[in-house]
């Protein structure tokens, strides 16, 4: 596969993930693939539908993931958004705030769902 914008960070914690796979037993069951989740998503696209979609990226793009979860899950499938309260930045006019609540309300309107009160929010939702 190609690097898909790969950096330094990202492949430290790709390691990270591979070892922690291995010491786990599934290495030979799990693909790890590094980059910025706009471009590996579509290489995945046509694994699905998915049981569920964890999301911990850049907040920016969250209604970007959101929506590419949604269509790629299984009804019933669940939806995980982490850090849904932005760091205290959610209802802030900028364009991580707009993305972030873009993100609420699209799963608010797919999924039954409920944001948890982790110290930062977990948006947790099943596809209807």
């Amino acid at each position: 596969m190609g690097t898909c914008g790969r950096s330094r960070y990202e492949e430290k914690h790709a390691a990270v993930a591979r070892g922690n796979l291995a010491a786990a037993g599934v290495a030979d069951r799990v693909t790890v693939l590094v980059g910025p989740g706009v471009e590996v998503l579509p290489i995945i696209a046509d694994k699905g539908p998915f049981d569920a979609v964890f999301i911990d990226a850049d907040k920016v793009n969250y209604h970007v993931y959101g929506a590419w979860a949604v269509k790629h899950l299984r009804p019933g499938g669940l939806v995980l958004g982490d850090n849904a309260y932005l760091f205290g930045e959610l209802m802030e006019d900028s364009d991580r705030g707009r993305a972030m609540r873009a993100f609420h309300e699209l799963v608010a309107a797919t999924c039954d769902s409920v944001c948890a009160p982790t110290p930062d929010g977990l948006v947790v939702g099943i596809k209807r």
